[in-house]
């Protein structure tokens, strides 16, 4: 089981135009306040800025900055959308927006969080045919 998995993410959406990914928050999730740890938070919004920006590259993370806005409870729903803010060669920039979903489902994620996240981008090798499920030894 990887790191997203053990903290029960689902991926929703992996495309180069936006990424989505979710979890509901548990107890084991939670900090010494009662709301949704920040590295709980840091860890939705990493996996959705990893994914939308390996996809066509393989890519690493040169910064991120992470702005909470409101906390998240036991049992809300939040999802991670990743967009590209710019692209280039060799780095790229990403948005990813955390929201908790309403209960109205026509009505927009409330947003409790914004990640902007830059990576460093190389070309994919025949050498880079470890998947990201793969163990390293």
């Amino acid at each position: 089981m990887n790191y997203a998995a053990h903290l029960g993410m689902t991926v929703l959406e992996v495309a180069p135009a936006r990424t989505r990914v979710a979890l509901t928050v548990t107890e084991q999730g939670l900090n010494m306040h009662g709301g949704a740890h920040g590295g709980l938070i840091f860890s939705l919004a990493d996996e959705a800025f990893g994914l939308i920006s390996n996809i066509d590259v393989q890519a690493v993370a040169a910064e991120t900055h992470l702005s909470f806005f409101r906390a998240a409870r036991l049992g809300d729903r939040l999802v991670a959308t990743a967009t590209p803010e710019r692209v280039g060669r060799t780095l790229a920039t990403y948005r990813v927006e955390i929201g908790r979903e309403q209960a109205e489902a026509t009505q927009p994620p409330e947003l409790l969080a914004l990640f902007l996240g830059t990576v460093s981008r190389r070309e994919k090798t025949t050498d880079d045919s470890r998947s990201a499920n793969s163990s390293v030894s």
